[in-house]
């Protein structure tokens, strides 16, 4: 009856997470089709095909994945009890998660830091007198992948004649990062009232490295508390692998006993929650 129930709630919580997954798809589509009708362009009856994917490309499957390979693993195969094998998977599909998210993090901080780069070049340019599509092509010569496939998309879509609010505002679309939305944004702003785009894009380039410089010193200070937190799971599963050396009748009895599940189950849950809130709280969101 157990097992039975905690089948049902795994498959309504897949099946919740699809839901949520369609419904933000399909706001981000209808967001994507008002921004394009905003910007003056023609209505089409077929949306235009993206030649390039978004980036970082982010796998959050993965995360459910995990757990439930995880579970179904430990409890089909290992035959621990269902509560325990259920516990693992979420602590697995946590830590999924969190080594995702460390490389979409690692992604994004790498093409920021192109970003700023290509920034200051365009600048340089265009002080020199350079219009705006040749200051980007001479941050495509400077810079490479992973930003140089989207920088080129901008600056081949304004020289065959496309809108060039559309053809940077597609640009946060397929790098949906915070900088990109101030880079996007400032050369909107500048194609509709005019200035000094040198001017607005140095301010925007300090802004981008101040940026940068903010959360490399919030992760830098955040690795202490991962380093502990690290060594305490691992000497807890050492300690309780020992123990299970020595003695393991035991501990088996003790974990199949009701009370020794739900404790069992209850820790592992709780390393679990402990370990999402500490990547909460040395997350910077700014």
């Amino acid at each position: 009856m157990t097992a039975a129930a905690i089948g049902i709630l795994l498959a309504a919580g897949a099946l919740y997470l699809w839901f949520r997954h369609r419904a933000r798809r399909l706001s981000s589509d209808r967001l994507a089709s008002l921004i394009g009708s905003t910007a003056g362009t023609k209505h089409r009856e077929e949306p235009p095909s993206r030649t390039i994917r978004s980036f970082p490309p982010r796998y959050r499957f993965a995360a459910y994945s995990a757990g439930l390979v995880t579970t179904a693993a430990l409890w089909l195969i290992v035959g621990l009890p269902v509560e325990v094998a259920a516990a693992a998977g979420i602590l697995a599909g946590v830590l999924a998660y969190l080594v995702e998210d460390y490389v979409g993090d690692q992604q994004a901080a790498m093409i920021e830091s192109q970003l700023a780069a290509a920034i200051y070049l365009m600048v340089g340019s265009l002080r020199a007198g350079a219009s705006l599509l040749a200051a980007f092509e001479s941050a495509l010569e400077e810079v490479g992948p992973p930003l140089r496939p989207y920088f080129q998309e901008v600056a081949g879509r304004i020289r065959l004649g496309d809108d060039p609010r559309t053809a940077v505002s597609d640009l946060q679309l397929h790098i949906p990062l915070e900088t990109f939305r101030l880079f996007a944004t400032s050369l909107t702003i500048h194609w509709e009232v005019g200035g000094s785009l040198a001017t607005t894009l140095s301010t925007v380039g300090q802004t981008v490295r101040d940026r940068i410089e903010l959360s490399r010193r919030v992760r830098a200070q955040g690795v202490e508390s991962h380093a502990s937190v690290g060594v305490v799971m691992f000497i807890a599963y050492t300690l309780a692998f020992l123990m299970w050396r020595t003695n393991p009748d035991r501990l088996e009895a003790f974990v199949r006993t009701g009370v020794g599940t739900a404790l069992v189950a209850g820790v592992i849950t709780l390393q679990a929650v402990g370990l999402v809130w500490m990547s909460r709280l040395t997350r910077s969101t700014f």
